[in-house]
């Protein structure tokens, strides 16, 4: 197309080119008759069949000019030009949301960011038009930072009687990075297709990166296609279940599992916008920092480092003086040793399974023993009434020693208490408890770690990568297999006796895997996603937390057996008691606690601290432990819910808390990257 610049379309006179796709360029313009300015898009049609395309545009471009939406770019004026079709739209000076798209955002201010869009689309859509083409470019933002759905160029009238021999079901038309399945197969398409596309790109805001990419269009279609949905834990650690869900809900690859509507993910997105915990959770906000000139936004960032630095000189200064003063015994040693980092182990790679699950098993509910009163295991002896933390111990509980500067995602100690092991983000840490150093690590810079497990018999570590479980061989230190996941996977859990692994799976099951060859044993089929899954001690029950309450088999059987769950609570956490008489999940702001034996719920714990990220039984099942995104650390009463006493020290989120094996410390990881240990002086 020719240079526009300075020509006179109408009464509109080009002033700047704005844009340019592969069909359309996009000037800003002036309206000389009402002096206000416009973005013009001159289309190039088809040229094989120009009269069609032209007679296709004035059909869809009456269709644009009709929506009215406050969230819609509006379609003023269309005509032709020297056999060229263009569209009048208002001109929006804020820019798109590509060009704020790179760092990842914090998932309320991208939720809310979209809201508005999802709003918009569930319009579109009752007047039956379909956008097909959503992508960042494709989202304007006004001068007050305010999101506008635009570039409905290429919609797709949905009524056939409008649409007969106009769009023509078989052509391939949007954007691959952003494409729904149905579309790059270029079969007949409705609203969920326009979902899809919203869900890949809330993902590419709140991790930074596009979920599917490759070196040619091609190619990234066909892992559309093929590929299992990334887990955004591997880029955002701390992501609540809640935001996967609704990414894996919308970015779906069959449309029936996806949102139906689009007004159903506006209300998940909204709830998300209204979970932030702290700062600001308005997304105008963050868009009009962006828009502020560079030199005041330089200026602001300066003042906040300035703002931090002071803080943090003052929180290591008290720190000092607190651990100077701070007195308390360690795992067989009294003196408190220096933490550090040793030099990582080298790893070896073999070569995955690629064991194909059989056919999910139809299970059939039977009923759990009769209700009879409920009591705790027998007192411990006087020797394990020494090493136990009991009740009454709480309120002397103190930090005893820390590790400053690890990635903590899962803590757990090995069952002989040699080393407590450590999930982070880039690897796999031996820590030796009784001088908080790191002994040993394998490095992951490929894979980032999820979860883990340990094996009963000491000598594995079972940590999962998003589409694989790698095991790693304790005594060695170095990496013994791969057992590779189909479709994905959020949590994991090796079974009492050694023989199994369980893992909570993306697509709402929970896989039974030998835990020696990786074959899939067995598939125990849920509806609402594996965000947590544990083992009883004996190893004859198996449970996985949902995103309505928790469910549990027989191990051996498969058979469901019934468990009270409240509706809408995601259990983020699954812990058995030690005499596998209790089963604790952890959801937001909640903790219940079920009698296994009759599947009854004993007591709901209700507090707002946020979300319940890890629980833990003491040895003699009398004190639960939580960690949560209040960073204090809790002890309960695991029968009357009562709360028993607290810990302050982290300053972020608590990832883990876990007793010892024999129940004299506990040990704590949070988001801040220090690990603490706590006992009795």
């Amino acid at each position: 197309m020719e240079d526009m610049i300075g020509k006179i379309i109408d009464r509109y006179k080009i002033v700047s080119e704005l844009g340019r796709g592969g069909m359309a360029i996009v000037y800003r313009a002036v309206d000389t008759l009402l002096d206000r300015s416009v973005a013009i898009k001159i289309i190039s049609p088809d040229t094989n069949e120009k009269a069609k395309s032209i007679r296709r545009f004035y059909r869809e471009a009456t269709t644009l000019a009709k929506l009215s939406h406050v969230n819609i770019v509006k379609v003023m004026d269309f005509g032709e030009f020297e056999g060229s079709p263009y569209l009048v739209m208002e001109y929006l000076p804020g820019g798109t949301l590509k060009s704020k798209i790179g760092e990842p955002w914090n998932y309320a201010d991208a939720a809310a960011m979209l809201v508005p869009i999802a709003r918009a689309l569930g319009y579109a859509h009752t007047q039956k038009v379909i956008h097909r083409d959503i992508k960042p470019a494709n989202i304007l933002l006004n001068e007050t930072g305010q999101p506008l759905l635009s570039d409905f160029g290429i919609l797709k009238l949905v009524d056939p009687q409008e649409s007969q021999g106009l769009t023509g079901t078989g052509k391939i038309v949007g954007t691959p990075t952003y494409m729904s399945p149905e579309q790059i197969r270029g079969k007949e398409i409705d609203g969920r297709a326009d979902i899809y596309s919203l869900g890949i790109v809330f993902f590419e805001m709140i991790t930074g990166q596009r979920p599917y990419t490759a070196n040619t269009p091609i190619e990234v279609s066909i892992k559309h296609l093929n590929d299992p949905i990334p887990n955004a834990k591997q880029f955002v650690r701390d992501l609540p279940p809640e935001v996967e869900q609704v990414l894996l809900k919308a970015m779906a690859k069959k449309p029936e599992d996806r949102y139906q509507t689009s007004a159903a993910m506006a209300d998940a997105l909204e709830k998300l916008s209204k979970k932030q915990t702290g700062g600001s959770n308005q997304a105008t906000k963050i868009t009009n920092e962006f828009n502020k000139p560079k030199e005041k936004r330089l200026k602001a960032l300066l003042v906040k480092f300035s703002a931090i630095g002071v803080i943090a000189i003052l929180v290591v200064v008290s720190l000092f003086f607190l651990i100077r003063q701070a007195t308390g015994r360690l795992p067989g040693d009294k003196a408190n040793g220096a933490a550090g980092n040793q030099t990582p182990t080298a790893t070896q790679q073999v070569e995955s399974s690629t064991d194909t699950p059989p056919a999910p098993i139809a299970f059939t509910p039977v009923p759990m023993a009769t209700e009879t009163p409920f009591t705790l295991e027998s007192s411990p002896t006087p020797t394990e009434q020494a090493l136990f933390i009991h009740a009454a111990d709480v309120p002397r509980i103190i930090e005893v020693n820390r590790l400053d500067g690890i990635s903590v995602k899962k803590l757990d100690w090995m069952k002989n208490g040699e080393w407590i092991i450590n999930s982070g983000s880039y690897g796999i840490s031996f820590i030796n408890p009784k001088s908080m150093v790191i002994d040993k690590k394998i490095a992951m810079p490929n894979d980032r770690p999820i979860s883990m497990a340990i094996s009963p018999s000491n000598d594995k570590v079972f940590v999962l990568v998003s589409t694989k479980v790698i095991v790693i061989d304790i005594p060695k230190v170095e990496i013994k297999n791969e057992f590779s996941i189909i479709g994905g996977a959020y949590s994991i859990a090796s079974s009492k006796d050694g023989r199994l692994i369980a893992l909570g799976m993306m697509d709402n099951k929970v896989q039974l895997m030998n835990a020696e060859d990786g074959s899939v044993v067995q598939n125990l089929r849920s509806n609402f996603g594996g965000w947590s899954v544990a083992f009883s001690p004996d190893s004859k029950i198996v449970a996985g937390g949902t995103s309505q309450g928790s469910l549990m088999w027989e191990t051996a059987t498969g058979i469901w057996l019934p468990l009270a769950a409240k509706p809408n609570n995601v259990i983020n956490c699954l812990v058995f008691s030690r005499d596998g008489k209790l089963l604790a999940g952890g959801s937001e702001g909640e903790i219940f606690i079920w009698d296994v034996t009759n599947g009854k719920l004993i007591t709901q714990i209700t507090r707002e601290i946020g979300t319940i990220n890890s629980l833990d039984f003491s040895p003699d099942n009398t004190i639960l432990v939580s960690g949560s995104d209040d960073p204090l650390i809790r002890f309960w009463d695991p029968i009357s819910g009562a709360e028993l006493g607290s810990l302050k020290g982290h300053t972020s989120p608590v990832f883990s808390t876990v007793f010892s094996p024999n129940g004299d410390f506990i040990v704590s990881g949070a988001e801040e990257g220090t690990i603490r240990m706590w006992g009795i002086p």
